[in-house]
């Protein structure tokens, strides 16, 4: 969490970013936290993102069902969506093994919001989601000089709303969604975290 320039330094002297050519690498950097590296995404992390969003658990959380798509399929829709400029998608490597994803998208009035997501249950709780959005804001708010970073989580979803809240975002509404996996109503709460 950032609470002025002393501590925007810090984490400036702690993010190591770096260039690396991949996907859409010519805008991307790597973002280097204590215990995750977020990086772009390759070909061979098609796999992974498959299993991720097969988890039935993790798309109960978005209110989706567990994709049910061919993986040769699923692969055309993952290096399309990886190769499209007006999204940063990154994946979150702990121990040198892809464990999550973490987006930046919907880039308007100054600017963005973010999804992410930790895949293997075994990873989950261990504040890797807190390391990889606090990477993705500094980077939205101090690298792309974007003003806001907005992010939503359903209201049943405590574990991202923690994340946020340890972060310093700040609720800003709530509406309500038809849940594409149960077919219920659920409501959805927006958050902001402000330069």
């Amino acid at each position: 969490m950032f609470t002025g320039d002393a501590d925007h330094a810090a984490t400036n002297r702690r993010i190591r970013t770096e260039r690396r050519d991949e996907i859409h690498a010519e805008d991307t950097n790597l973002l280097r936290g204590e215990t995750l590296l977020l990086r772009p995404p390759v070909e061979a992390d098609v796999e992974f993102a498959y299993s991720w969003d097969r988890d039935p658990e993790l798309a109960a959380w978005n209110g989706r069902s567990p994709i049910k798509s061919s993986l040769s399929a699923a692969r055309r829709d993952y290096l399309a969506r990886w190769r499209d400029r007006s999204v940063k998608t990154f994946i979150i490597e702990v121990d040198d093994e892809p464990s999550g994803m973490a987006t930046l998208y919907d880039f308007r009035k100054g600017g963005c919001e973010l999804g992410i997501k930790i895949g293997p249950s075994s990873l989950r709780n261990h504040g890797y989601a807190s390391e990889a959005v606090e990477l993705l804001v500094d980077y939205a708010l101090y690298t792309l000089d974007l003003a806001v970073v907005r992010g939503s989580t359903l209201s049943h979803n405590r574990r991202m709303q923690r994340v946020f809240e340890k972060l310093g975002f700040v609720e800003v509404g709530e509406g309500s969604i038809l849940s594409r996996y149960d077919n219920r109503r659920y409501i959805e709460i927006f958050y902001e975290r402000r330069r």
